[in-house]
């Protein structure tokens, strides 16, 4: 029988009890907290040597990145974090391992390939790309990664993010030990100051509101030295610098501080005969299936269903065959993970791997009959991209399965990062552009051409666009968004081809990009600078 609490509450501790457990749950969170101090006195000692590599690297990602994701500037963004990396490393003491030379390098060539792209998704997508380099070459040089698996390396990047932001005032914290440590107390007095300088702005802005609006002189005043000093791009400015700080300080403390288990579970537990029953089955359906691909759309043999061609046969269920191959890897994988290993299942699972690749080729087949109907776009091109990918990955499964040591996460991550990189650089739009060009005919294009042509690809389909030579009329006439814009008037290349291009630069350029300059340099958006006639 359960005991009965004073509450009358069954199963929960109460009196003496609860209060020694909870006792003992703060000496444990006190052991955790002296083991992490411990572990993060080298940075302690050195704290001047990381807070001033922090600063830099805040510095730099603000004059890089400042109303600015896709300028020249990027790539020194992205060598300046490597620049940390690796200097944080040689001083911890952390030699740079086999295979971090590839991370740094894979950064770099994603950096530059962002200047050299308007695709702004692709900017956007290359920002959360160098976030996830960035932690997997953290968790490479400060751990023991060759045991883990896709699963562990995932949540350990996951885990990685989240206790890093845990350590947000350990920054604070080591500034504090190391200032009583100085013999001298001018610098400690200095800083006092400052922190009270920084606690006093928010009064300040307050009472300056409050005044403003008691004495229309002193109103005017502030007004003028607000639009003199623009205190929120100041604001903006400090924000980056202090986030780019202490992102720095936190992810190189946590790098150390070292809270992730380093060690795998085996969770090969499950019954082969009962993965034998199930994959058995499914790859039985599979091989029919298979068989069926090979001999009608393959071969083209075979009588097919009454009101069926071979064009709309081969054209239907794309979409459910990229299905099916992604939840098969998912099996597979799986299956390794949590079944006990057998030369049965190994084979089964080989089977299901073959039977996908022939999958992988249907639908290859498939998109490129709709390709040929229907021409690009950037979802089939971006999905062609996928299935290539997906074809490499499936060849790193089928090999894992009889080779259990193979390192699956570094292969994946090593064709991830290289077809992702290869998409960056190709510019996906400047090839839907041409592709989609090569079809028009120039007398007969409709309005639904131009708003493909100028509003849905990015600015890197300019030379294709810029090939049609069309005048200021005639895109007048296709796209009524220009006409409201430009008004009734007419500028001096109304007649001359692509004098309609500055509007069409402004389009897509935004803001930030108006006018070119040393810092915001970017080269498909020069390219099509270079396009308006008199040279922009």
């Amino acid at each position: 029988m359960k005991e009965m609490s004073s509450d009358g509450k069954t199963g929960q501790q109460s009196g003496p009890a609860a209060v020694f457990e909870k006792e003992e749950n703060k000496l444990g969170d006190m052991e955790k907290k002296r083991v992490r101090d411990e572990r993060l006195r080298p940075m302690n000692r050195s704290f001047p040597y990381f807070a001033g590599l922090s600063l830099f690297f805040g510095l730099v990602y603000t004059f890089c990145l400042y109303k600015n994701p896709g300028g020249i500037t990027y790539p020194l963004f992205v060598l300046a974090a490597c620049l940390c990396g690796v200097l944080a490393c040689r001083k911890l003491g952390r030699p740079m391992k086999r295979g971090s030379w590839f991370l740094l390098a894979a950064a770099m060539a994603l950096g530059i390939g962002t200047c050299r792209t308007a695709e702004w998704f692709l900017v956007a997508v290359n920002g959360l790309a160098l976030v996830l380099l960035g932690c997997v070459f953290g968790l490479h040089q400060f751990y023991d990664d060759d045991a883990w698996n896709l699963g562990k390396y995932f949540s350990s990047i996951f885990l990685y993010l989240v206790h890093a932001a845990e350590l947000v005032t350990m920054p604070f914290k080591h500034l504090k030990n190391w200032l009583w440590q100085q013999e001298n107390g001018r610098l400690r007095r200095a800083v006092t100051f400052g922190v009270g300088i920084l606690v006093a702005v928010p009064v300040l802005l307050f009472l300056v509101m409050l005044l403003g609006k008691a004495d229309a002189v002193f109103s005017s005043f502030v007004q003028k030295a607000l639009r003199l000093l623009k205190p929120l791009t100041l604001l903006h400015i400090g924000v980056m610098i202090v986030f780019g700080f202490l992102a720095m300080y936190c992810l190189i403390s946590c790098c150390l501080a070292r809270p992730i288990k380093e060690e795998t579970v085996n969770r090969q537990k499950g019954e082969p005969l009962t993965a034998i029953a199930f994959m058995g089955s499914i790859a039985l359906v599979y091989t029919a299936f298979s068989a069926i691909q090979i001999f009608y759309l393959f071969l083209g043999k075979g009588r097919l269903p009454e009101g069926y061609t071979y064009s709309s046969y081969a054209r239907q269920g794309f979409f459910q065959l990229l299905f099916v191959a992604c939840l098969n890897l998912v099996m597979v994988l799986c299956c390794l993970k949590f079944i006990r290993p057998s030369r049965i299942v190994n084979v089964l699972l080989t089977v299901i791997c073959g039977c996908t690749y022939i999958m992988l080729a249907s639908a290859v087949f498939r998109m490129v009959l709709y390709v040929r109907v229907y021409h690009l776009s950037y979802l089939r091109l971006t999905t062609l991209w996928f299935l290539a990918m997906l074809a490499v990955l499936l060849a790193g499964v089928t090999l894992i399965i009889w080779r259990p040591r193979f390192h699956l996460f570094r292969f994946g991550l090593a064709v991830v990062t290289v077809f992702y990189v290869g998409l960056v650089w190709v510019k996906p739009g400047e090839i839907l552009g041409w592709d989609y060009v090569r079809y028009l005919n120039r007398a007969h294009l409709t309005k639904e051409d131009a708003s493909y042509l100028f509003h849905e690809l990015s600015a890197d389909a300019a030379p294709a666009i810029a090939a049609l030579e069309l005048t200021e009329d005639e895109v007048e006439k296709l796209d009524w968004r220009y006409k409201r814009q430009q008004g009734e008037t007419q500028t001096e290349w109304a007649d001359e081809p692509n004098g309609w291009m500055a509007w069409y630069y402004n389009l897509h350029a935004g803001s930030n990009y108006r006018k070119l300059g040393i810092r915001n340099y970017n080269f498909a958006l020069a390219k099509v600078k270079k396009m308006i006639p008199g040279g922009g």
